[in-house]
C-alpha cells in the first residue's frame, strides 16, 4: 500500500484547532506521511506548503464559516502552479455548500461527527483513483 502525504490546515482566521490535530493523528495511524500548518494560515501559505512537501492530499478544516472565500483562493493558486493534490474539506459545512465546493473541484466534504477510520479510507481511496488518472493520462499523451 503506497504511503501518502496529506497536509492538514486551518481556514484562514479559525482558531479551532482540535480537530486538525485529531483528524492528523487519525490519518498519520491510518498510514499517512502528515503535515499540519498552524494557525492563521493563508491560502498563499498553504499551497506554497502543499508544493513544496509535494503532498497528494490538502485537508482544509473550517469550523467559523469563511471556507468558502477560503477554498475559492486556494483553488485558484493550485490551478495557477498546476498542482493537483486530492482536496478535502472538514468541519461545519452547511449542506447548501456542497454542490458550490464539489463545482471548486473539492474532492469531499466531511461534516463534524465524521470518524476518522472512514475519512482515511475515502481519501486513500481518491488518492489511488487519482493516481491511476494521472498514470492513464500520461500513457495517452506519449
Amino acid at each position: 500500500m503506497k504511503r501518502y502525504k496529506a497536509l492538514i490546515a486551518k481556514a484562514g482566521l479559525d482558531a479551532h484547532e482540535r480537530g486538525v490535530h485529531v483528524v492528523a493523528r487519525g490519518l498519520r495511524d491510518s498510514g499517512f506521511e502528515t503535515v499540519v500548518l498552524g494557525l492563521r494560515t493563508t491560502p498563499d501559505r498553504l499551497v506554497a506548503a502543499a508544493v513544496q512537501e509535494d503532498v497528494d492530499v490538502i485537508g482544509i478544516s473550517s469550523l467559523a464559516g469563511g471556507h468558502m472565500h477560503f477554498v475559492k483562493n486556494v483553488t485558484a493558486i493550485l490551478r495557477e502552479q498546476d498542482f493537483d493534490p486530492v482536496l478535502v474539506v472538514g468541519g461545519v459545512i452547511p449542506k447548501e455548500d456542497l454542490e458550490a465546493l464539489t463545482q471548486l473541484g473539492v474532492d469531499a466534504v466531511f461534516g463534524s461527527g465524521s470518524l476518522v477510520q472512514d475519512m482515511a479510507e475515502t481519501i486513500r481511496n481518491l488518492c489511488d483513483s487519482k493516481q491511476t488518472s494521472d498514470y492513464v493520462n500520461e500513457e495517452i499523451t506519449k
